[in-house]
């Protein structure tokens, strides 16, 4: 499995665009969001601290969704095929695909975590920085999953309007954009289950001199085992149907 992430790596090198594009929105977006931090209740320097890191965490998952659902791309081209004939399981090509997709997580959460330090004076200790930078980068493995499964599942002319459906709703909804407490009832209650709030409220938690909550860790866990096994039904499905072709 190996030779088959460092082959995925190189192939992820050739797409500076999707690093550009993960890293540019998401700053841009922290930019606004930290002046208008009144919209929030809260004061500047907990909106700075809050806001670095729902973007970070906006702009991995974005990284993460559009990587991992360009294996529309692998259909079309016929390289399920060729991967069809190798001795690699469908949970391998999976869990392959996911780790070298995890790469281009890391840019973002990196570059907003700068933003904060050197724009809006974010200052945190060591151990809290040491804590959530990797919360960031691998907790957002289950979007890898995630857009894996779309990918499989969905078609050329619908995984992009599936993709950013999916992306916009979860991170409005799970409070990437707003703290729930500024959603109304109703949606704050169904965000705290989806995953990307638990993705975030970990280190949001360690941010403010907490650590992450059993519940968070459950949830994510538990989503991170429907997108694998919806990964690994919809790798299943594409080989059938290119098979078939």
């Amino acid at each position: 499995m190996r030779a088959y992430v460092r082959l995925e790596l190189r192939r992820l090198a050739r797409m500076p665009g999707l690093l550009i594009f993960a890293v540019l929105m998401p700053l841009l977006s922290y930019l606004l969001f930290t002046n208008l931090h009144g919209l929030t209740g809260q004061d500047r320097d907990v909106a700075a601290t809050y806001t670095m890191v729902s973007m970070a965490g906006y702009g991995a998952i974005g990284a993460l969704l559009n990587y991992a659902s360009g294996v529309v791309v692998d259909r079309s081209i016929g390289w399920m095929r060729q991967l069809r004939l190798t001795p690699l399981s469908p949970v391998r090509v999976v869990v392959g695909k996911g780790l070298a997709a995890m790469v281009t997580a890391i840019v973002p959460v990196v570059a907003l975590c700068v933003a904060g330090v050197l724009v809006n004076d974010v200052r945190l200790g060591p151990v809290q920085w040491l804590a959530i930078v990797p919360l960031l980068w691998f907790g957002a493995l289950p979007f890898a999953l995630l857009g894996l499964g779309m990918g499989y599942l969905a078609t050329a002319q619908t995984v992009q309007p599936l993709n950013l459906l999916v992306y916009l709703g979860m991170s409005v909804v799970g409070g990437l954009w707003l703290p729930l407490d500024a959603l109304p009832g109703w949606v704050a209650a169904v965000g705290r289950w989806l995953p990307t709030h638990a993705y975030a409220d970990m280190s949001w938690q360690v941010a403010f001199g907490g650590s992450p909550t059993v519940t968070d860790l459950l949830t994510l866990a538990g989503w991170m085992v429907a997108f694998t096994g919806l990964a690994v039904v919809g790798f299943r499905r594409s080989v059938r149907s290119t098979a078939s072709l």
